[in-house]
């Protein structure tokens, strides 16, 4: 893998892409790969993503290959993903304090992060199967699943701590593009919200934090079906916010042809 042209440090960056389910193809690489960034996919199944046991032990594992790598990293978290992108920062920290905080330069948080609740699951199942029914009709099946992965009160409450405040483990330098589906039946709209807003409140002076809402966008799909639309906002509004990187640099294009809302800090 050849680095960019006008890249000036001593070693390329690489981006970690969480490819969720094996269900997000492989575009999510390749917005990475296209511009001389090594690519770590981490595939993913469904007991994978809900199992906070296995989160740990993935997210630690994730953490010292990563570290151990020891160069400038984007994070790519796609859905239930999310969760073991926690651990992994967690475990980042344990094992080299400071690490990530210097490191992770961009994350994007692709249609993340899901509640833990039932209709959450019940909303993944709706997403499956191409009927908004099936939500509630499914939510209340999915809770004797989420006591056998673990998912309980004191998980949520630890994941709380995880997510939100001071002491949450986002690293608050990193710029983040924040992508979704306006009724994307896995997202809880307010909690969504809240996350958004909590890491607008706690970035450090000079981070982006960029929020993309597509009106017409499937669970996780939007780099499938707005592939240039997609291209163009982790170019401008993530990749290219890392200025010694250089990335996209007169490879833009505007206006976007999507109907999505774009906020931004």
């Amino acid at each position: 893998m050849h680095p960019l042209k006008s890249m000036e440090m001593a070693k390329q960056p690489f981006s970690l892409v969480d490819l969720d389910l094996q269900n997000v193809p492989w575009q999510n690489a390749a917005l990475y790969s296209e511009h001389g960034f090594d690519v770590v996919p981490i595939l993913s199944d469904i007991k994978d993503l809900t199992t906070p046991s296995t989160g740990e032990i993935r997210g630690r594992a994730i953490a010292e290959q990563i570290v151990g790598l020891n160069q400038e990293t984007v994070c790519h978290f796609i859905s239930g993903s999310f969760w073991t992108g926690l651990y992994m920062f967690k475990h980042m920290d344990l094992i080299n304090p400071g690490w990530k905080d210097k490191h992770v330069k961009g994350i994007v948080f692709d249609s993340c992060p899901p509640k833990s609740d039932t209709l959450a699951f019940g909303g993944f199942v709706a997403f499956r199967f191409n009927n908004p029914a099936l939500q509630t009709l499914t939510a209340p099946l999915s809770e004797p699943y989420r006591m056998l992965c673990g998912i309980n009160s004191q998980w949520e409450a630890e994941n709380e701590r995880r997510m939100f405040g001071e002491d949450a483990l986002i690293p608050r330098g990193a710029h983040q593009l924040h992508i979704h589906g306006k009724t994307d039946p896995v997202l809880n709209p307010d909690y969504l919200k809240r996350f958004v807003r909590d890491c607008r409140q706690h970035k450090t002076e000079g981070t982006s934090i960029i929020e993309a809402t597509f009106e017409k966008s499937k669970h996780s799909m939007a780099v499938v079906e707005h592939p240039k639309d997609y291209k163009q906002l982790h170019i401008s509004e993530l990749l290219g916010k890392v200025t010694e990187w250089r990335v996209g640099e007169g490879e833009i294009e505007t206006p976007y042809g999507a109907d999505f809302q774009l906020h931004s800090t």
